[in-house]
Parts: C-alpha cells; sequence; structure tokens
C-alpha cells in the first residue's frame, strides 16, 4: 500500500462513486408512524379501521374570528363553502370524504316524516341562511366541538388524504388557498396529523440544508487548529466526507429510508470518521517534527506502528455499540440508523488507513513549524492533559470524594429523564403549524383522536336494539375518562331518528327489534348512502365510536388507553361483542411503549457489545472494566442532561446514549493501550502518564471537540428533536472526554495498577 498510493486512491474511488450514487435513490419519510412496526396490534388496529371507515390522519383548515364576532355571517360561510369546494379537486385529497357545515346534514321530521337537509343551505348564503345553519347545526350537538365550536367562533373543514405522511405540497396548496379565500378579519389556521407531518417534514428538509454544512466548516475549522496547516485537512476531509457519503449511498441501493433521526446520520458519522483521522495525521506529524529528514513513507510506517491496532479496535468497539441499537430495536428507524451508522465507522476504519496515508504520501506532508521551536506546538492543551492527569495522582484522599460527588449529580439528573412524547413539541413555540394546531384545540377542547372499533357476527349486526344499547354503554364509559371531551357514536343518530319519528324524548334508543334498521332504510330515503360511512362499515358489522381528547401527550394519554383497554374487554366479555382501540392516540401510546420496553434492551445489548469487543481486545477483565469508564460517564452525563432540560426520551432521543456508548469507548481504548505498553516496560504509573501520553491525550481532546462542536452544530435546526440529538450526542461525547482524562486518570490512582495488570501483548 504505502509502494502504489496512487493505485490506493483510484481503487478507493472506483469502490466508492457507485455507491455514493445511491444518494439520488433517497427516499424520505419523516412521519412519526414510521416508528411502529408494522406488526404492531395498534399499527394493525390503524390499518383495519382505515380499510373500514376510511379514517386517516386529516389536515383540518379552521376558520377562526375575533373574540366578540361570530363566523355566522354570509361572508365567512361563503368562504368554507369555497374552501370545501376547492380542497376537493386538490391531488391527493380523497374528495368524496372532505367534511364540513357544507357536507353534513340535518336530520328532522315533519308529521312523523324523516327528512334529510344540509347543514348550510344551497345558493347565495345571506344572513337569514347563515343563522338557519347555525341553528341546524346546533340542532345536531354531535357536530359541536368538530365542524363548529361552541362559542360560534371557529368552522372547520376537515379533509382526508391519500398518504398523511407525505403531504409536503398539498399542506402547502391547502393553506395557500385558505388564507387567500377567508376574508380580511378571519384567520385561517391549517392543522392536524397530517399538516404537522408536512411542516415537519419540510423544516427538516430545509435544515439539514444548513447544519451538514455547517457541521463540514466546524471540523474543518477544528481539523486546522489540531494539525496546524491547510494541506494537512486534505486527507481527514477526504475520510470524511467519502465516509458519510458511502454509508448515506448504501442506504438508497437498499431501498432504506431517511428518517427524521436519519437527518443527523450523515454528522455522526462525520464526527466518527475526524477522530480516526486526528490519531492517525497527529502521530504523523510528529514523527516527521522528530526526523525532518526522514520520509513521508517512513513516517507512515511509524504512525500507523502507533495508531493501527487502537483505530481497529475503537472501530470494532463503535461498530458494536451501534449494532447492539440495531439488535435492540423495535423500531426500524433506530435499527437501520444503528446499522448504516456502521457502516460509517466501517468505512471511516478502512479510508482511514488507506486513502489518508496514501494521500499524505503524495502530498509529502509536513508539519507547520513552531515559533516555539516545538514542531508538534499544542502546548495549552498538552499542559491541561498533564495538569488533569497530575491533579487525579495527586489527591488520592480526595480524589474518590470529589469523583463521588461528580457520579451523585449526574444521577441526580438522570433520574429525572422520562418517557414521554407531545406532538406539538416537535415545532418551536411561533412555529405556524403549533399556532394552528393550539388555536383549533383551544376552541375545540382537543382534535386528538382515540377510537374503538366494536364488531358483530354478522350483516346488519350493529343495527339491532342489544347492539345499540350496548354501543351507549361503552360510550358513557369513554366519555368518563379523563382529558376526553367528547365521544362520537352511531347511537346519537339512531337516538335522534327515534325522537323525530315517535317523538321519544331526546336521548332515547329505539326498544323495538326492527326499529334501527327501519330508520336507517327511511334515512337512506331522504339522504345519502354514504352520510354514515365514517361511523359503520358497507355491511353495518361494525361501528367507530371517536373519542376527542384534550392532549396527546403519552404521560396523560397512556393511563386513558391502558383503562380504555380494561373498559373494551370487560365490555366485550358482557356484551358478546367485539371492541379494539385505535386512533392516533392508541398508535402513539403503541410505539411509544415499544420505545419505553424497549429502551435500555437497546442500550444494554449495545453497552455489552462494546464490553465483550473491549474484553477481547485487552483479554484482561479489569483494563476492560477501566476502558468503560468514560463510556459510563458518558451516557450519564447524557442522561443527566435529559433531566435537567426536561428533554423527553422519544424516538429522536432515544438513541443518544447508545450512540454515546460508543464514542465514549474510544477514548478509553485510545489512552488505556498506550499506558500498557508504557506500564509494561517498567515505569510508574505518574511516569506513564507524562510524554507520548500527552500526545494520546490531546488527539483524544481535539477528537472529543470534533465531536461534541460537529453534533452541537445539529442544534442550529429549527426542528427540536434534532436540537434535542445534537444537544445529548454532544453531552455524551463531552461526558466521555471527561472520563477519560480526569475520572479514568483518578480510578488509576485509587487502583495503582499492579504488574499483573500490565500485558505485553497490549
Amino acid at each position: 500500500m504505502l509502494k502504489h498510493p496512487s493505485w490506493i486512491l483510484v481503487a478507493a474511488a472506483a469502490l466508492l462513486l457507485p455507491l455514493a450514487a445511491g444518494l439520488r435513490g433517497l427516499e424520505r419519510d419523516s412521519s412519526v408512524d414510521a416508528f411502529v412496526p408494522a406488526t404492531h396490534p395498534a399499527a394493525e388496529a390503524r390499518d383495519r379501521a382505515r380499510a373500514l371507515f376510511g379514517l386517516d390522519d386529516p389536515v383540518i383548515i379552521g376558520l377562526q374570528t375575533p373574540p366578540g364576532v361570530s363566523v355566522w355571517e354570509p361572508a365567512v360561510l361563503t368562504a368554507l363553502r369555497e374552501i370545501h369546494d376547492q380542497a376537493r379537486r386538490l391531488p391527493g385529497v380523497i374528495k368524496a370524504d372532505v367534511r364540513s357545515l357544507a357536507s353534513e346534514r340535518l336530520m328532522h321530521g315533519d308529521g312523523g316524516d324523516l327528512l334529510v337537509d344540509p347543514l348550510l343551505p344551497d345558493g347565495p348564503v345571506t344572513a337569514a341562511t347563515a343563522a338557519l345553519a347555525r341553528e341546524r347545526l346546533h340542532a345536531m350537538p354531535m357536530y359541536l366541538d368538530l365542524l363548529a365550536s361552541r362559542d360560534d367562533r371557529l368552522l372547520t373543514i376537515i379533509v382526508p388524504v391519500e398518504d398523511p405522511n407525505h403531504a409536503t405540497g398539498l399542506y402547502a396548496d391547502l393553506k395557500t388557498l385558505a388564507e387567500s379565500l377567508v376574508p380580511d378579519h378571519v384567520t385561517a389556521h391549517v392543522a392536524g396529523v397530517a399538516a404537522m407531518n408536512a411542516r415537519l417534514a419540510t423544516t427538516v428538509q430545509t435544515d439539514t440544508r444548513i447544519f451538514v454544512p455547517a457541521a463540514g466548516l466546524t471540523v474543518l475549522v477544528i481539523l486546522l487548529v489540531a494539525l496546524r496547516r491547510p494541506l494537512a485537512v486534505l486527507g481527514p476531509l477526504v475520510v470524511i466526507a467519502a465516509s458519510a457519503a458511502a454509508a448515506i449511498g448504501l442506504m438508497g441501493w437498499v431501498g432504506a429510508h431517511y428518517y427524521l433521526i436519519t437527518t443527523a446520520l450523515p454528522v455522526v458519522i462525520m464526527a466518527i470518521a475526524v477522530a480516526d483521522s486526528l490519531h492517525l495525521s497527529t502521530w504523523y506529524l510528529r514523527h516527521r517534527a522528530a526526523d525532518p529528514d526522514a520520509s513521508a513513507t517512513a513516517a507512515v510506517r511509524a504512525a500507523l506502528g502507533h495508531t493501527r491496532l487502537p483505530i481497529t479496535l475503537t472501530t470494532v468497539t463503535t461498530v458494536a455499540a451501534f449494532l447492539g441499537l440495531t439488535l435492540g430495536s423495535a423500531m426500524r428507524p433506530i435499527a437501520e440508523f444503528g446499522l448504516f451508522a456502521s457502516v460509517g465507522v466501517a468505512a471511516a476504519w478502512a479510508l482511514t488507513l488507506t486513502v489518508l496515508p496514501a494521500i499524505m504520501i503524495l502530498t509529502d506532508l509536513r508539519p507547520a513549524p513552531d515559533r516555539a521551536g516545538r514542531p508538534d506546538g499544542h502546548r495549552q492543551v498538552d499542559r491541561l492533559v498533564g495538569f488533569l492527569s497530575r491533579a487525579a495522582l495527586a489527591h488520592p484522599q480526595r480524589t474518590p470524594i470529589v469523583l463521588a460527588g461528580i457520579v451523585a449529580l449526574m444521577l441526580l439528573g438522570a433520574f429525572a429523564a422520562e418517557f414521554d412524547y407531545e406532538r406539538k413539541r416537535y415545532f418551536p413555540p411561533d412555529d405556524p403549524v403549533r399556532l394552528a394546531d393550539a388555536a383549533l384545540g383551544d376552541a375545540l377542547g382537543g382534535l386528538n383522536f382515540l377510537d374503538v372499533v366494536v364488531s358483530t357476527d354478522g350483516p346488519d349486526g350493529i343495527l339491532t336494539v342489544p347492539a345499540l344499547a350496548a354501543i351507549a354503554a361503552l360510550k358513557s364509559d369513554i366519555a368518563g375518562l379523563p382529558g376526553v371531551v367528547k365521544v362520537r357514536g352511531i347511537d346519537e343518530d339512531m337516538a335522534r331518528m327515534h325522537e323525530i319519528l315517535t317523538g321519544a324524548p331526546p336521548g332515547t334508543l329505539p326498544t323495538r327489534a326492527l326499529a334501527p334498521q327501519q330508520y336507517m332504510f327511511l334515512y337512506e330515503a331522504s339522504g345519502a348512502p354514504e352520510d354514515f360511512k365514517q361511523l359503520l362499515d358497507y355491511e353495518r358489522r361494525s361501528t367507530l365510536l371517536r373519542a376527542q381528547l384534550v392532549s396527546d401527550r403519552f404521560s396523560t394519554t397512556g393511563p386513558v388507553v391502558e383503562a380504555l383497554r380494561t373498559i373494551t374487554a370487560d365490555w366485550s366479555g358482557r356484551h358478546g361483542l367485539d371492541a379494539e382501540p385505535a386512533g392516533r392516540v392508541a398508535v402513539n401510546h403503541g410505539w411509544m411503549s415499544t420505545l419505553a420496553d424497549n429502551h435500555f434492551r437497546g442500550l444494554g445489548f449495545a453497552s455489552g457489545l462494546v464490553f465483550v469487543a473491549v474484553l477481547l481486545t485487552f483479554r484482561a477483565v479489569k483494563p476492560a472494566l477501566l476502558a468503560m469508564v468514560p463510556v459510563a460517564i458518558g451516557v450519564l452525563f447524557a442522561y443527566a442532561v435529559m433531566g435537567a432540560l426536561a428533554i423527553d426520551i422519544a424516538p429522536a432521543t432515544s438513541m443518544t446514549a447508545a450512540i454515546a456508548t460508543g464514542l465514549g469507548v474510544d477514548f478509553g481504548i485510545h489512552l488505556l493501550a498506550h499506558l500498557r505498553r508504557r506500564l509494561a516496560s517498567g515505569p510508574t504509573l505518574d511516569e506513564a502518564l507524562t510524554g507520548d501520553y500527552l500526545v494520546v491525550g490531546r488527539a483524544c481532546f481535539y477528537s472529543a471537540v470534533a465531536l461534541g462542536v460537529a453534533l452541537a452544530v445539529v442544534c442550529l435546526s429549527s426542528a427540536p428533536p434534532l436540537r434535542w440529538f445534537g444537544l445529548l450526542v454532544s453531552a455524551g461525547a463531552f461526558g466521555s472526554l471527561f472520563g477519560a482524562l480526569i475520572m479514568l486518570p483518578g480510578v488509576l490512582a485509587l487502583l495503582r495498577p499492579h504488574p499483573a495488570w500490565r500485558s505485553r501483548n497490549a
């Protein structure tokens, strides 16, 4: 390899360029549903409800007037009708299912007949027809807090879309449409899960174009500071860019999706790749400075002799951490993140040991001159590393107290971290879609849906007296759950028909055996058969109960979903009908429960695989345990930051501890591998922590700074989950550096390694 560096570059280009071409085939999927395993009961229930009733996460348009101004005026209702009609014509909208006052109907009676008329009368809207529309709506209370608010200030248009997870263009079109048609004094709000998915996808895509180049620029600056020669930066930059391109390009070739959390993957790979490059470059420049007459080839050979094994070992342990993440997670985005991060880390290792030496030789790279006569420079960093090591050794009595106090503080913060998720927190407080969601939620009491699919054995099984009575009882139980605003069910419509046709008190259900089927026949004779398609399936075997909740926060809705499961199981046993929870809130609860159940398993897999790799590396338990000290501190610090800043353990943040495991072990391996070689030759621990130890410590310092700062650049994103991810992984990197340069020497000072700890094979 050292004799033919040009051929190395040609071979690398021949392998990497086709691989990187896969970038063109990447497909983005920024939806939360990507975290739900397809076989999860909540996902299967959602799919069944979608197939039976055509329900999915819609875009919701709200038309809101200022305080004291009613929406029941001709201009507002005319705008609503126009938006409704034009929305139905947009590509991607399920036009038959768009709902508003312009589509729904009033049931009323005349001389014992059942009549069905539109809530919003046909023809031009006048003051009289506006007043009539309000009267008709209030005669159908099941539509209040859904199509209109009780305070007469908000009307909604519910727009189902063909793909709620990929509605970016449609969201923009609907927003433009609504804002262009509403009167000047009316505010158009566009929200709903599909709208929030679209807005998040746009935000992430826009921010990626900012923070990925910014991270690359940050790495460039740190490399310049660390290596002190612009030419010295060329090789590491090639390694960093090629590693990220190889991993992301492979994703495109194998058809993997680019999820929300994948957005940070290039930065993670770049940050890890820079560590390998820095270690090799630092030793290369040291050898050339020590022997200016030596050739670049000789300096590369000597540098590889020092770093080849530690770089390989740290690659193995980092790959082990990411594979542990893959094996321990039931969520595809997290598993794929770990898998392709492993590919990027392996690519960085291969390129560092092949392409980087070739570039050094071909450029005949030399160290920058130092004005103080020290070609390797960096006196301040060396002094800092030496000071930290000597301080731990100089105070063996106080060291354990200080270390214990630091760990106790971290534990205090870590125990405050909680599993939680709330859709609105994925947006800044001033984001338009979050403001729209808040406005609609405040006016309607909440637009977070928890559904129950009720099924019977045969056709028309729902339209029986016992089934309707059982459904009314179940609906009453659901309405009593905390946070439930209202529950919609077919029993309301049957009670309304019964009231109209028989004069029974409002809310009374029919008792004659054939009455429900007869009522439905009479309705279809006057109205449209599809009016109940979102409540009844075609054969009337199944019906949907839809509850509106105040919040979708996992910590709030979790007990509600669990209570609902208990209620439906007991209800099914008593009435002989099947009842299955579904809906957005149930799906969110499903994937968050999966995350909580698997989170520590994934971290355990990552930590366990890392420890096994280190144990096989050092072939001794004590040094393997010592190498895990920076890992433990990095992970603990990441959790402490979560708890201190009230950052939830959610999909975007759940991987950060496992990533910190892979990052933190690198520092411990580099430092301990060097110390074992020194101690094996006879010096004391005090002597071993000087000299070349400072060079290794300096390389670890700059690597950690590159890791931490490059990942902190992700905080430039306006999407909070990406900011949390960057902050926490950065915290893990700096915590691991703290563990390596301060905690590890402190532990060594307490143990004072026995000769049996040393190994000639280190």
